[in-house]
């Protein structure tokens, strides 16, 4: 499993939500994401992590490369500030 980690402050995070991560402009389905989780930091609910899994290191680097792209627009509308982006190979997991 390949995960994309994205973590950024927003402005907002209701809008932020709703004109951004659920409006999915990217279609994450049809770009190969299995599972997506959104995070929320208790001591900042502004600050945002993400977490996209994909079956493959070719649909994890190429969504990686679409949402570089779409960051400018986002960024200058102002709904995300500058976003860290890791790709990352799951090396183990345990479920307890």
């Amino acid at each position: 499993m390949y995960v994309l980690h994205i973590e950024h402050t927003v402005p907002d995070y209701q809008r932020w939500r709703a004109a951004g991560f659920d409006s999915d402009p990217l279609g994450r389905k049809q770009s190969g994401v299995r599972r997506h989780r959104v995070y929320r930091r208790s001591d900042a609910p502004n600050h945002v992590v993400i977490e996209l899994e994909f079956e493959t290191a070719d649909a994890s680097a190429k969504m990686g490369e679409r949402l570089r792209k779409m960051w400018v627009g986002a960024q200058e509308r102002g709904l995300i500030n500058t976003p860290s982006l890791t790709s990352l190979e799951l090396a183990d997991a345990m479920d307890y």
